[in-house]
C-alpha cells in the first residue's frame, strides 16, 4: 500500500494524522523518513497531540527514547535510530521490548539502521519529503 498526500502546508497535516488514525488494522509500529527538517518530529507531535497526550513532545536523537503516554493511558515509545551504528546496537539499548511489546505505540525517525528488527511487524511507514515550503507524505507498508 503506498499512498501520496500532499504537497501539503502545515495546516494540511491534520489530513495525515486523520489517514494514520483512522487505518483498519491500526499499525503498532510507525516509521518516519525523510531528510534533517523534512517534519519528522513535527509529525509526530501531532499525533500525540491528537491523542490527547499531555506530555511534551521533543526529538530523543541523544536519549535515543521518550516515553510519552495517550489521553487513554496507553504508552508511546518514540525512538530516533539516527545516530545508532547498528541494529545489534539498538538491541543493546533495550529496544526489542518496545518492539515486541503490543500494548506500546512505536514511533521511530530514522529507522533505517533497524529495519530488520521490524521485519513482520504490523508498520506503517511515512516518508516525508520537503518541496518548497510544503511536504509530500508517502505511506507504504515497507520500508523504502
Amino acid at each position: 500500500m503506498t499512498m501520496r498526500m500532499g504537497p501539503l502546508d502545515e495546516a494540511g497535516i491534520g489530513e495525515v494524522i486523520a489517514y494514520i488514525t483512522q487505518l483498519n488494522p491500526s499499525p503498532r509500529i510507525i516509521t518516519f523518513t525523510g531528510d534533517l527538517g523534512a517534519g519528522k518530529t513535527t509529525l509526530i507531535r501531532a499525533l500525540l497531540k491528537f491523542t490527547n497526550s499531555a506530555d511534551a513532545v521533543s526529538s530523543p536523537t541523544f536519549g535515543i527514547v521518550n516515553e510519552y503516554h495517550t489521553g487513554k493511558g496507553r504508552l508511546v515509545c518514540h525512538t530516533d535510530w539516527y545516530r545508532a551504528k547498528s541494529a545489534d546496537e539498538l538491541v543493546d539499548a533495550g529496544l526489542l521490548e518496545y518492539i515486541h511489546n503490543d500494548d506500546c505505540l512505536m514511533l521511530i525517525e530514522w529507522p533505517e539502521v533497524g529495519a530488520a528488527l521490524l521485519e513482520g511487524e504490523n508498520c506503517l511507514h511515512v516518508k516525508i519529503e520537503h518541496l518548497d515550503h510544503q511536504r509530500l507524505y508517502l505511506f507504504s507498508d515497507r520500508l523504502s
